[in-house]
């Protein structure tokens, strides 16, 4: 309930008393045990009181000292207090400098939506373009910002003198009072990190996905706190795994681990194991040696590596691949181990994708797929093109190279073939078109005669080689796979694939038995002026 003396003040400001509503104004602006703090009544009556004695210092002066930035102003007030601010910011009033730093950052990061930590300026939201025009323009407003940032960080008298370094070092990162300097912003930052206090940690923390050496000392100074605190957030998180990469704390790998981060998971757990997944020593036989505690410790080492295996890690799964295969881990699991390897292997994990690869080789015979080894193939190349060498060495083993077309029988007919396809493939129709595009894959994929004639094209490629299957037609021939090496052998493929695709889909096309596929074979050569000796080669039999 309001004491006598403020409802007294408060007739005689209602009756126009200039004084009086300055004393009202005043009472709802820092609040009482009688009277409740409240900025809009408190703004009202000091606007008011401007308005009848015209705008004094001590009203701009007493706003600055008490504006909250977090509390809303409506669209009719917020100008005015706006107005103080400017008034008591251009007589050198720290504080109101602050406020007017804090808020023309605020809208310009807003304005121009650079990534950061906004600062609360919730007290001028209902400020319009218009407002700002009036008031001077947002961009004169950013130079004096940018002043009275400089000024109050240096200025070791000012209580919030951190804060408004902090506030400089952002702008100058993402240049939104207009002067960008990311290297003095970072100098900035990493002196505030320094301190031992939650401002050096909030500072540290901006840095918190991208520490570097210059911020070791730094986090050196924050590590017991944050030990102790085991503080619940992503930022936080980052520190802690940054703690472990770069001070090998191991407290800190397990808090980060804890906290959900995967890569913590993932390192604790090969931690727990003894496993270097960067230096295997063999891949084919991997062993690994663990510290007394044994199969406990492999226990918890298999728990850690499952949660970061559940969110798709490729390396833990692999790592629980050989920890399933190691003697002295009790719940010792060739199957489980190989059903790790493959789902390791499925997310792109090279060793993984060899180990598969050579195991479906091996195996190769005891397959029921129709093509053996064209699973293996598949796998041990995938690993090969991530430079696993034991892979390079098998894959020359499971599938054919013929990389330089140049020494080929088809040379001269392929060459001659797509001179006149580029020319104008109007030239050829139908089936003729059909043969040309044969010779062209026969020349890059060395192929028999038989093979030109017999194979289907259309179905020929794969993402690493191609499959070379005649036994329809010719049942004692071997399937070939082929690796497909240049961008030559993949146009190739391509090209013919889509040429055979849009002929059997129209069902404009039939190419007849292999007497027929010859005939029109001896008619391209004869065309093309290419004698049929430049292409010899032991006929096949008619088949059909």
């Amino acid at each position: 309930m309001a004491s006598r003396d403020f409802l007294k003040i408060m007739k005689l400001a209602r009756s126009g008393d200039a004084l009086a509503q300055q004393k009202i104004g005043e009472n709802y602006l820092i609040g009482s045990d009688d009277i409740p703090q409240n900025q809009q009544n408190a703004l009202l009556w000091l606007e008011k009181a401007s308005l009848s004695v015209g705008f004094i210092e001590d009203i701009s002066i007493l706003v600055a000292n008490h504006l909250d930035l977090a509390f809303n102003l409506s669209s009719d007030q917020a100008p005015f207090a706006w107005k103080c601010l400017l008034s008591a910011a251009n007589s050198g009033h720290s504080r109101a400098r602050w406020l007017v730093a804090q808020v023309v950052a605020h809208f310009s990061l807003r304005k121009h939506a650079v990534t950061s930590t906004p600062i609360t300026a919730m007290a001028f939201t209902q400020m319009t373009e218009k407002n700002w025009a009036d008031a001077g323009g947002m961009e004169s407003f950013k130079v004096h910002a940018h002043r009275y940032l400089e000024e109050l960080a240096d200025l070791s008298s000012f209580k919030e003198q951190t804060s408004a370094q902090r506030l400089l070092s952002e702008c100058l990162q993402d240049g939104r009072l207009g002067v960008l300097d990311a290297t003095r912003a970072k100098k900035i930052m990493i002196h505030l990190a320094i301190k031992p206090n939650e401002v050096g940690l909030n500072s540290l923390r901006s840095f918190a996905s991208n520490i570097d050496e210059d911020l070791i000392p730094a986090l050196k100074v924050h590590l017991p706190q944050l030990l102790l605190a085991k503080k619940p957030s992503a930022d936080y998180v980052l520190l802690y795994w940054s703690a472990w990469k770069y001070l090998n704390n191991s407290d800190a790998l397990e808090i980060a681990a804890e906290l959900s981060y995967t890569p913590a998971q993932l390192a604790l757990g090969l931690r727990l194991a003894k496993i270097d997944l960067k230096d295997p020593s063999d891949i084919n036989e991997q062993t690994t040696e663990v510290e007394s505690g044994g199969n406990a410790r492999l226990k918890r080492a298999v728990y850690w590596l499952k949660q970061a295996a559940n969110k798709g890690e490729r390396d833990a799964w692999y790592a629980l691949g050989l920890i399933n295969r190691m003697p002295q881990y009790s719940a010792y699991s060739a199957e489980d181990s190989d059903a790790c390897f493959d789902k390791a292997a499925d997310l792109g994990h090279p060793d993984a994708q060899y180990r598969k690869g050579a195991a479906l080789w091996r195996k190769r015979s005891q397959s029921d797929e129709d093509i053996e080894g064209l699973q293996a193939s598949y796998w041990i190349w995938h690993a090969a093109q991530q430079g696993v060498g034991a892979a390079q060495e098998l894959l020359s083993k499971v599938m054919i190279s013929c990389p330089d077309a140049n020494q080929n029988r088809w040379r001269a007919l392929a060459l001659e073939t797509t001179k006149a396809l580029n020319e104008s493939s109007h030239r050829f129709t139908g089936d003729m078109l059909l043969i040309c595009h044969r010779v062209i894959v026969a020349n890059q994929l060395n192929l028999s005669k038989a093979e030109l004639l017999l194979t289907d094209i259309a179905s020929a490629q794969h993402e690493h080689g191609a499959v070379i299957d005649i036994r329809e037609h010719l049942p004692r021939s071997v399937p070939k796979l082929i690796l497909i090496e240049t961008l030559e052998q993949r146009k190739a493929l391509m090209m013919a694939s889509k040429a055979f695709a849009n002929a059997f889909s129209n069902y404009i096309v039939d190419e007849g038995n292999l007497r027929q596929r010859r005939y029109r074979l001896e008619k391209l050569m004869q065309m093309l002026h290419v004698s049929s000796e430049d292409s010899t080669e032991e006929e096949p039999e008619d088949g059909e």
